[in-house]
């Protein structure tokens, strides 16, 4: 998810760089907007997770998902409500449609701690496990395409 910012942060600079459909100004303001929700997002996050410990028991573990699935859900309607430069929409729907996959992944884990028993928490772990390295790939993917998209504009 840190990579979301860093690589969005050098798009700012390559942005600049020809003008054949949206404005500079559009691009930037595409750019801080992502930003924005990325940074918004990984404070949500990086609380949410300190609240899951080899302590907390499955319930108090299902209650921080659920908070960590708002979370998502917050930055998917932000990453929505962005206006996308036509250079990369299709990029920026991607990136969209991974964070929406992720709290459909982060949901099916939660709902497994519903009724936990040892192999349900099991199974909670590994989806969790499994949906952020499937969705760590897929922004990274997105992200380097609109990266290269706002460097060829």
């Amino acid at each position: 998810m840190t990579l979301l910012a860093a690589l969005l942060l050098g798009a700012i600079a390559l942005s600049a760089c020809g003008d054949d459909g949206d404005s500079r100004e559009t691009k930037n303001t595409y750019v801080n907007e992502v930003n924005a929700a990325q940074t918004g997002f990984a404070s949500q996050v990086t609380t949410v997770s300190q609240q899951i410990t080899s302590k907390s028991s499955p319930s108090q573990d299902r209650r921080t998902l659920e908070r960590f699935e708002a979370a998502i859900g917050d930055v998917v309607k932000q990453l929505r409500d962005i206006k996308v430069p036509k250079d990369v929409k299709t990029e920026h729907a991607q990136l969209v449609s991974a964070m929406t996959e992720f709290g459909s992944e982060i949901k099916k884990a939660t709902a497994a701690l519903r009724d936990p028993d040892t192999r349900s928490i099991a199974e909670a772990q590994r989806a969790i496990t499994t949906a952020t390295q499937t969705v760590n790939g897929k922004i990274d993917a997105a992200i380097a395409a609109i990266n290269s998209k706002l460097r060829e504009s």
